[in-house]
């Protein structure tokens, strides 16, 4: 080993070179240092005095979690550790990897060293037939319709749908479907067709979703709320023949046939169709970020919502449920609430999105329809358990996933006196049909987070880069497979091909979902994650591609170059900020990039530079972007309830001073933090407001004329015990 060439690195320079590579810092944190030194390292000296025993030289590599060193002096090893991250069986464990390591050299010293196999037996036992033993009966030879339908016939009076005083009942949602899916067949609509659906959350929405799988298609969720470019470009690109929407939404998805919700059918015959699609035929396609700049449809199909809602254990819906519809239709949590709600004759509980992001509303709502079951994103889950402790009493599962969670809310929750029966983690990309493997919190549960084990009917596998199992506690990329695994990319065959592999442990024809995520396997066969190998991020909950914003802002005339960010603010909330190189500050960024761009991926903040920085080999350095700030001209407030929301808007943006003229998004808001001013406005001014009512008007001089016209705040739900 040459030792004098390897001088030139030392520890704390590795990592900061991972960190401007955008390596995890989980990953480097957790590297094994394997120092092989022989006689001559000592007889010789060629270290210069720098480091001449072994407690020098593990002094110098203690920033590490765990390493070995060995010596040729004295044939024996040390091994050190931090106790509070890595345990000593995990030491034990990655000391038969070195052994395997250096066993595989001294049988050829020829190959190439990411060659040699360090996988013991063992693990490879455990890991192909143990950790991955989740084979379970499923619905597997039906659409996900046929399900709802069954339902239908056997608890037609029941309520399925449940929409403030509206409700549903199963009977009527069948035959509602029935009627939209036989007049979609009389415009053409039938196997293998794609629908848009442009709809509110509603029992409209849930009708048309039924409907669309009745008739053989697939539905593509159009949020009403995206930006008009975004639903042209996916509209264009499915090429939509036919689009259900409503009367007040039918300039969102133009240049298509429209059958709108509120409108007359032809039809009126509401008895059941025969089956149409079968469980390989595509039940949606889903857009997600891309990082060619253009959104990616995900194909999924019907078997793989089947596998997701039909005999899993992290959530057992039965049909005295009330499961809350909480997520965006353009979510895959939806497929979730939606699906595992109908399919087992529970109650769908839809929810406004101002209920959903205001704890005391949610609370309200939750009591109100009896939820016993729902899924928020981990920001979510960490701000409103801090701000209403006992809002998920008497609940049966709650589900939170997306971001990573304040492990000491979780384990406070489960531990606490408004614990509900179950509170699990979610982990699953929009390709594996919303969750691949789970995990169930429990107290004093350690001190990482695991993202859990696969849930039913799925395959999860951490491979190295040349497509091997890696031992157990080695980091590598997460693969995922079985039935829930998505069919591919709309319209994009190459980065299919590119991320949907074939099974390295199956019969041809089968394949896994490359995920891009950097996980390790845990010794209790749960997975731990650690980071990304690419630059795709989550802001609450969304998997964003930062390729897809920058090239957004590289298309507007006077942006030369674009790089953008992710910072944390106030109680850990992640936002977005945009770097860009321009001869002078541009106007209006937000407003271009809210034209052609989702809420969730509009930059929080933007920062103008004179060029982008760069490392001595041409690469970005993004230790070297500046500090994100907002700089504009303070504009003192003029009254007392302007003083009042000034200094709110101060305190939850965490920052030292704010005008009434300076602009929310621009000082970093999004909507988590909305959330907690509309809950500070509601203790301080005593009035009520709605967190849209603060994203359409940023500005604490528009704010306050709505909070003149607001309505007294209600009374707070007391809290009880379970």
């Amino acid at each position: 080993m040459p030792v004098k060439e390897s001088l030139h690195l030392p520890v704390d320079r590795m990592r900061v070179l991972a960190d401007r590579h955008g390596t995890s810092p989980s990953a480097v944190a957790r590297a094994v240092v394997l120092l092989v030194l022989s006689r001559w390292v000592f007889e010789d000296d060629p270290l210069g005095g720098v480091a001449q025993t072994f407690g020098e030289l593990l002094d110098r590599a203690s920033s590490f979690d765990s390493g070995f060193s060995l010596s040729e002096v004295d044939g024996e090893g040390n091994a050190w550790l931090e106790t509070d991250l890595i345990d000593s069986v995990a030491v034990a464990r990655l000391a038969e990897v070195c052994a395997l390591a250096l066993d595989g050299v001294a049988r050829d010293a020829a190959q190439r060293p990411g060659r040699v196999d360090l996988l013991p037996s063992v693990d490879r036992q455990r890991i192909l037939h143990e950790f991955n033993d989740t084979a379970a009966p499923f619905a597997d030879d039906v659409g996900v319709h046929e399900l709802v339908q069954a339902r239908s016939a056997r608890t037609p009076d029941a309520v399925a749908v449940e929409s403030g005083d509206v409700r549903l009942t199963y009977g009527a949602l069948n035959r509602r479907a029935n009627r939209l899916a036989r007049h979609l067949r009389g415009l053409g609509v039938g196997r293998g067709s794609l629908v848009g659906i442009c709809l509110e959350p509603s029992p409209d929405l849930i009708v048309a979703v039924l409907a669309v799988v009745k008739a053989g298609a697939a539905y593509v969720p159009l949020d009403p709320g995206y930006p008009a470019q975004r639903l042209d470009f996916m509209v264009r690109d499915t090429d939509l023949a036919v689009v259900i929407t409503s009367s007040a939404l039918s300039d969102r998805a133009s240049g298509t046939h429209q059958v709108l919700v509120d409108g007359a059918l032809s039809v009126a015959d509401d008895t059941d169709l025969p089956p149409i699609a079968g469980p390989t035929d595509l039940a949606y396609v889903m857009y997600t970020s891309g990082s060619s700049g253009t959104p990616k449809g995900v194909m999924v199909e019907h078997r793989s919502i089947c596998r997701l809602v039909d005999g899993n254990w992290f959530a057992e819906v039965t049909e005295a449920d009330a499961v809350a519809q909480a997520a965006s239709f353009s979510f895959d949590a939806f497929t979730f609430e939606c699906w595992a709600a109908l399919a087992s004759g529970a109650r769908l509980v839809i929810l406004d999105r101002d209920v959903v992001l205001d704890a005391q509303k949610l609370k309200a709502a939750v009591r109100r329809h009896g939820i016993t079951t729902m899924w928020v994103t981990a920001s979510l889950f960490n701000q409103h358990l801090a701000e209403c402790p006992d809002l998920f009493a008497g609940m049966k599962t709650v589900l939170y996933g997306g971001e990573a969670v304040d492990r000491s809310a979780a384990d406070g929750l489960v531990a606490g006196p408004w614990a509900p029966t179950s509170v699990v983690n979610g982990y699953g990309p929009t390709e594996a049909t919303t969750f691949t493997a789970c995990h169930r919190v429990r107290p004093d549960g350690g001190s990482t987070m695991p993202i859990g084990r696969p849930i039913a009917n799925t395959e999860v596998f951490v491979m190295d880069r040349q497509g091997d199992l890696v031992p157990v506690g080695v980091p590598g990329e997460l693969w995922v497979g079985g039935p829930g695994v998505a069919r591919g990319y709309w319209n994009r065959p190459e980065l299919t091909a590119e991320r949907f592999v074939a099974h390295p442990f199956m019969a041809a024809g089968a394949r896994v979902y490359r995920t891009g995520d950097l996980v390790r396997w845990l010794p209790t066969g749960e997975l731990a994650f650690l980071g990304r190998i690419d630059r795709q991020v989550k802001i609450r909950g969304f998997r964003i591609e930062l390729a897809e914003i920058e090239s957004v802002l590289t298309a507007h005339e006077r942006v030369i170059a674009a790089v953008l960010d992710v910072r944390e603010g106030p109680a850990g909330a992640r936002h977005l900020v945009a770097y860009y190189v321009a001869p002078e500050p541009v106007e209006g960024l937000t407003e271009w990039c809210q034209g052609r761009l989702p809420g969730y991926m509009i930059p929080g903040v933007f920062v103008r530079i004179d060029s982008l920085p760069l490392t001595p080999n041409g690469k970005l350095d993004r230790t070297a972007l500046p500090a994100a700030g907002a700089a504009s001209r303070y504009t003192a407030p003029r009254s007392q309830v302007e003083k009042t929301l000034a200094e709110i808007w101060a305190a939850v943006l965490d920052v030292p001073l704010v005008g009434i003229t300076d602009n929310f998004f621009e000082l970093g808001g999004q909507s988590l933090l909305a959330t907690q001013i509309v809950s500070r406005i509601r203790r301080e001014l005593g009035v009520e407001l709605r967190v849209s009512q603060i994203l359409d008007a940023p500005t604490v001089a528009e704010l306050a004329e709505h909070v003149a016209t607001a309505k007294p705040a209600a009374p707070a739900i007391g809290r009880r015990r379970r």
